[in-house]
């Protein structure tokens, strides 16, 4: 499927890029080869956008073109170093959103990692995560209250996840859930598969309020299960302003 238009020349990298990345969206691949007819563009300026957008983990590099992204099979390690600066942004603007002596429930996922090693000091929280990355971070820390939920253990999020983790959620009640996402768009928030999706629903039902957190790449990505609309959300916090048609849910944008 081609909606560029034959020949259309993009002078514009941010454009071009777009236009491939709505390209990929909808087919789900996209020929390098097509793309330099489709663009009115060289074969190296192609090659270029296609190895930036791959660098960004906005799509996926195959052999003579590209194709969409499976965020979920990313490894952990990799998305930490995704987008960094960003996430550390994210979360400083998230944790002026904690208040003293309250219960705060983090997700798993990279920007919910960044949240745990940034939540204030003295501030006499409870925190709940089935995060073993946040689990580690907080372990140390004598002036918080953790509880750490388990249950079957995934390595591609280095959480837990489950009927066992679904069961000590229900019995746990929290003021603030941060709730990061695989990707974003103008329906709600989506996650990779069942067992994250569902643990994520668990979550934001027993929170008094849902922050979403998460960079301006998920506006680009994709994953097959939604987990909530935007009206379990309170607000979005994210590095960039999400892209037309976007619903009024209140967007806190956190510059790098």
């Amino acid at each position: 499927m081609n909606d560029t238009g034959p020949a259309l020349r993009y002078s514009s990298s941010p454009t071009r890029r777009e236009a491939i990345l709505r390209r990929i969206e909808l087919d789900g691949y996209v020929a390098a080869a097509d793309l330099v007819g489709e663009l009115g563009v060289s074969a190296n300026t192609v090659r270029r956008d296609l190895r930036r957008l791959a660098g960004e983990g906005l799509v996926r590099a195959v052999r003579g073109g590209a194709a969409a992204v499976d965020a979920g099979a990313v490894p952990f390690a990799d998305r930490s170093a995704q987008a960094a600066g960003a996430k550390r942004a994210i979360a400083a603007a998230a944790v002026r959103h904690v208040e003293p002596d309250t219960a705060v429930a983090l997700d798993s996922g990279t920007t919910a990692l960044e949240i745990a090693r940034l939540l204030p000091a003295g501030a006499r929280l409870t925190v709940v995560t089935h995060s073993l990355p946040a689990i580690a971070v907080l372990a140390p820390r004598a002036d918080i209250t953790l509880i750490g939920v388990g249950g079957q253990y995934g390595r591609d999020t280095r959480s837990f996840g489950g009927p066992e983790t679904l069961a000590a959620l229900e019995h746990l009640r929290v003021r603030t859930l941060f709730l990061a996402a695989t990707a974003l768009d103008t329906a709600g928030v989506y996650g990779a598969t069942p067992y994250e999706a569902e643990t994520k629903r668990r979550l934001v039902a027993v929170a008094r309020r849902t922050i979403v957190v998460g960079d301006a790449r998920k506006f680009a990505l994709s994953a097959p299960i939604r987990v909530c609309g935007w009206e379990a959300a309170e607000r979005l916090v994210t590095d960039a302003p999400p892209p037309p048609g976007f619903p009024e849910v209140p967007v806190e944008i956190a510059r790098p």
